[in-house]
């Protein structure tokens, strides 16, 4: 009897373990992988590639390289530029001289910038684009729509100036009877030259007695002093025309471009303002120091 109550408890207590082994095993995770997930209307396609631009890199494309220019060089206009070497010294100007490719021989220069290199400075009036000064007691005139050069009791004949972008040019002989001067080119005529003895006295060079046009007072701005009272020069009103942008207000600047592709060079040309006056095309009066009497 004994014998057949532990038998029972012992097959109870295997049931029991065996029981107990089955939940766990249910519990534990699974080493197949997850059922996936049903695809549903909503699922965003997939995007392949277009055969077209498959394995295909966009890049922007390179900005040209920009190198100082070299002199001589062509402009759109046809004009060969110049450096300009006054006795032996390059002059900082804003504009170059130049030739044309069927007049290689005779340069044109910018006298407004070559006087004022030397010291002397001009008159210029912007309505009539006349331009005049003095040097040396001689008073030089040049208007743009008169062939005609004035130098002291002489009248330069032959080429006419060239007036350009504001900008007066003289042709070089305008220099040999002004300054008794000697021009040329240099050997691979990348500069002109001009070479002058001539001494600069500054008691009678300059704008000094010399009288702006009636007609060109307006365009500087309100006179200051009036009649007897007003500077010359200026009309009165203390402001002149920037010589150095002809008034204006910018001068055209060159580069040589360089296509990195082809390797070849191009000329560029674009505006900028003039550094002197800061693209206002007006600068202090030099006779009177702005203040617009005599």
């Amino acid at each position: 009897m004994k014998r057949t109550i532990i038998t029972a408890m012992a097959l109870l207590l295997c049931l029991t373990l065996y029981a107990c082994s089955g939940d766990q095993s249910a519990g534990a995770p699974s080493d197949e992988p997850p059922s996936a997930p049903l695809q549903t209307d909503t699922a965003p396609p997939s995007i392949e590639p277009s055969s077209d631009t498959a394995g295909v890199t966009i890049s922007e494309p390179a900005e040209p390289e920009k190198i100082e220019v070299e002199y001589p060089f062509e402009d759109n206009d046809g004009r060969i530029h110049h450096q300009i070497y006054i006795n032996g010294e390059m002059a900082e100007t804003d504009h170059d001289a130049f030739t044309y490719p069927d007049e290689p021989k005779g340069a044109y220069y910018p006298i407004v910038e070559i006087l004022e290199h030397l010291g002397v400075e001009c008159l210029f009036d912007e309505h009539l684009e006349a331009l005049t000064t003095q040097v040396n007691g001689q008073v030089i005139t040049c208007k743009s729509d008169n062939s005609d050069i004035v130098v002291g009791k002489t009248t330069l004949g032959g080429t006419a100036p060239e007036y350009i972008d504001g900008c007066f040019y003289v042709p070089s002989y305008t220099f040999m009877h002004l300054l008794d001067a000697v021009v040329d080119f240099t050997a691979d005529r990348s500069s002109v030259t001009i070479t002058t003895d001539t001494a600069i006295n500054a008691a009678n060079s300059g704008t000094a007695g010399l009288s702006l046009s009636a007609e060109a007072v307006p365009g500087l701005g309100e006179a200051l002093y009036t009649g007897s009272q007003a500077c010359p020069s200026c009309g009165g009103t203390g402001r002149s025309i920037c010589t150095s942008c002809s008034g204006t207000g910018g001068t055209t600047q060159y580069n040589q471009v360089r296509d990195p592709i082809t390797g070849s060079y191009t000329m560029q040309s674009n505006r900028a303002f003039c550094s002197r006056c800061g693209g206002s095309g007006r600068s202090t009066c030099p006779t009177c120091g702005g203040s617009g009497s005599r």
